[in-house]
């Protein structure tokens, strides 16, 4: 997708949906479509969230879940897989350079969809033809979550070294840079590009 293409769409969701499912089939991992949904919506949520409200670690973040009520242990147990996936697919080499290795991030990971699965699973039929419930989709990502990793550092991958995308390497270095820094400046680039929708001043909240 070329970043004309990207600006025409406006639509992030659609620039990484294209990569995920592309990794998916290259990488011939069975992931299902809520499952590839949830991915690609994973890395366009991942610059929404405001991080500085939360936990720093994984471990603050599985105490806060189990000291927490119902629903304070679904968001915890649920930010704890999306992190975990997120780091080890898309920054993995950051890991080498801490305390704790990939492994650790691939179990909590695992463990904290495995948990959230279970938090919301609820005996009922299933419609055929239905799409999954989220209590599938969660278990799903615990059973083949280091296949999922892999198949978000396949979509980093693609967009950095495919020679005919070099316009998409450029929105996701933007990208990243407004993650790691919420850079206002980043963040207009981005809207001018149509990746990012931000709300006018008017309409953001007191």
């Amino acid at each position: 997708m070329s970043r004309e293409s990207l600006n025409q769409t406006g639509n992030l969701f659609d620039f990484f949906h294209e990569k995920v499912d592309a990794a998916v089939i290259n990488k011939q991992i069975p992931v299902s479509e809520e499952g590839i949904f949830y991915l690609t919506n994973l890395l366009v949520e991942r610059g929404r969230a405001n991080h500085s409200a939360l936990p720093n670690t994984l471990v603050d973040l599985h105490l806060q879940a189990q000291q927490g009520d119902r629903s304070q242990a679904i968001n915890s147990y649920r930010e704890m897989g999306d992190r975990a996936l997120y780091i080890t697919g898309f920054f993995r080499r950051s890991l080498h350079k801490g305390m704790v290795g990939l492994e650790y991030y691939l179990h909590m990971g695992a463990a904290a969809y495995e948990t959230l699965s279970n938090l919301l699973h609820v005996r009922k039929p299933r419609a055929l033809g239905g799409h999954k419930d989220l209590d599938l989709v969660f278990a799903e990502l615990a059973q083949r979550f280091e296949d999922c990793s892999n198949v978000l550092q396949e979509v980093k991958g693609d967009v950095q070294l495919s020679k005919a995308s070099r316009s998409d390497v450029d929105i996701l270095k933007l990208y990243e840079a407004w993650l790691e820094t919420g850079n206002p400046a980043i963040a207009q680039q981005l809207q001018r590009l149509g990746v990012l929708n931000l709300p006018n001043r008017d309409d953001t909240p007191c």
